[in-house]
C-alpha cells in the first residue's frame, strides 16, 4: 500500500468522525453511541454556531496534521510521488468539486422551490434559519473531503 494510499484511509476515518461530530451537534433523534444523532435540525444560537464551526476546523487541522505526522515519522526517507499519484489526486479532487457543485445546486433548487412555491424541497430540511444553512453548507464541506478520500481510495484499489 503506497503512503497516499495510508493516508487517505487514515483520513478517510478522521473526517468520518467529523462527519459524525457534525451531525451530532446539529441534529436530534436516535441515539448513538451516547449522543443523539438524527434528521431534525435543533436550533442554536449563533455563538453556538461559530464555536462548532471552530472546533469543526480545529479537529480537521489537528487530524491531518498528525496524520501527515505519523506517516512522514514512519517513512525515513522521502515521500516519492509518481505521475500516477498525481492523477488520482486530480481524479480525486474532480470528484469533491462535482460532488460540492451537484449539493450546492440542490441548495439552491431547494431554497428557489420553497420561497417560490411555499413548499420546501425536502420537508425537514428548513433553510429559512441560520442553523439550517450553518449546518448544509458545513456538512456540504464534510462530506466533499469524504468524497475526495473515497475516490482517492477507489481509484487506487481500481488500478
Amino acid at each position: 500500500m503506497s503512503h497516499a494510499e495510508r493516508y487517505a484511509w487514515m483520513s478517510l476515518v478522521a473526517w468520518s468522525g467529523i462527519l459524525f461530530f457534525l451531525l451530532v451537534r446539529f441534529t436530534t433523534g436516535v441515539e448513538v453511541l451516547g449522543q443523539s444523532l438524527g434528521a431534525t435540525l435543533v436550533e442554536q444560537s449563533p455563538g453556538r454556531l461559530l464555536r462548532t464551526y471552530l472546533g469543526l476546523a480545529v479537529a480537521a487541522i489537528v487530524a491531518e496534521s498528525a496524520i501527515a505526522a505519523v506517516l512522514a515519522a514512519r517513512r525515513s526517507r522521502g515521500i516519492e510521488r509518481d505521475e500516477r499519484d498525481v492523477a488520482i489526486e486530480a481524479r480525486a479532487n474532480l470528484a469533491a468539486y462535482w460532488f460540492t457543485g451537484a449539493a450546492l445546486n440542490v441548495v439552491v433548487i431547494h431554497v428557489l422551490a420553497g420561497a417560490a412555491y411555499g413548499l420546501p424541497f425536502l420537508a425537514w430540511f428548513d433553510l429559512t434559519n441560520l442553523t439550517g444553512v450553518a449546518f448544509v453548507l458545513l456538512l456540504v464541506l464534510t462530506l466533499a473531503q469524504v468524497v475526495q478520500r473515497v475516490a482517492t481510495l477507489w481509484a487506487y484499489r481500481a488500478r
